[in-house]
């Protein structure tokens, strides 16, 4: 009967180990947990002393402008752009102006994307502007942003 204990013992350790990982001391890493930063310094981080370019001319952007739900609000971004060798777009950003986390994705395109296009959800607290900058390879920016009304409450 001792050993049977013993197991079972264990196994509850194990099992409780698991399941909250504060005991053992696991966490998130510095890089999985998100970066608060406030959406001036973003900017200015992404521009880098360049000045952004009106993109609504080229951007397409599909936001709903009041969404049902704060926490899945869907950003579709198209660029009509070049994707050629010399000349395409590398990145396209997506930033919120008063989230804790203002940043909501950055991802990277190369000319074998074919087109400059991006669909993300992003998690919106409270109603605010959505900015989306896209960063050619020559270094030229475009900006674009939307107002979305988020319902009073937010995203919880």
């Amino acid at each position: 009967m001792e050993r049977r204990s013993f197991i079972k013992g264990t196994f509850a350790l194990a099992t409780i180990g698991l399941l909250n990982p504060v005991l053992f001391r696991h966490g998130l890493s510095a890089a999985e947990e998100a970066v608060e930063m406030p959406f001036a310094e973003l900017l200015n981080d992404y521009l880098l002393g360049k000045k952004a370019e009106d993109g609504s001319s080229i951007m397409t952007l599909n936001i709903p402008e009041a969404p049902e739900n704060g926490a899945v609000v869907p950003v579709e971004v198209t660029i009509n752009h070049p994707m050629s060798a010399d000349n395409y777009i590398s990145n396209i950003t997506v930033l919120t102006t008063k989230n804790k986390a203002n940043k909501a994705i950055s991802f990277d395109l190369t000319p074998a994307s074919g087109i400059a296009y991006l669909y993300v959800n992003v998690k919106m607290g409270q109603t605010q502007d959505v900015v989306i900058l896209a960063k050619t390879n020559k270094g030229k920016i475009f900006k674009a942003s939307q107002n979305v009304r988020v319902a009073l409450g937010g995203c919880g």
